[in-house]
């Protein structure tokens, strides 16, 4: 199951609107109704926040595995048959192809699932930054996985 669905879930369970979800987290409704139709996930500082409002353990609303695998399955083209080999060569081959620092961004996030504030710290740029260079990077990933399995 997805985080928009825990969410939404946990939610209906508490016999709460997205409103009053929306009022307790200090939110719009319309940002609670991101969240359970998956457009935009909550950051971690708002995981807290609902893990704390629904009385659960955030590893019950944030599986970075889950998370982060979702993440990179957006990168794979739909119909691709590949064996696990081919796959590692090919990502390994669009790695090297980015810069140092931007492979090491993406290596720090989805290999040893660090989060962005950190990665950011270490290299003196913020959170958002890191987030836009992960976003671009996956955007590549994908047009290249196009043109190597198409």
């Amino acid at each position: 199951m997805k985080t928009g669905q825990i969410i939404a879930a946990l939610r209906t369970q508490a016999n709460m609107t997205q409103e009053q979800l929306a009022e307790k987290l200090f939110v719009s409704r319309d940002l609670i109704s991101k969240w359970e139709t998956s457009k935009s996930p909550p950051n971690y500082k708002m995981i807290l926040k609902l893990a704390e409002q629904f009385s659960v353990e955030v590893d019950v609303l944030f599986d970075k595995n889950r998370v982060l695998t979702e993440e990179l399955a957006t990168c794979l083209p739909s119909r691709c048959q590949m064996t696990s080999e081919d796959l590692k060569e090919a990502v390994n081959t669009f790695l090297s192809s980015l810069s140092a620092r931007d492979r090491t961004i993406f290596i720090r996030r989805y290999h040893f699932f660090e989060d962005p504030a950190e990665i950011g710290a270490e290299y003196g740029i913020t959170e958002g930054y890191v987030r836009t260079i992960l976003m671009r990077t996956r955007k590549k990933l994908k047009k290249y996985m196009e043109g190597v399995f198409s």
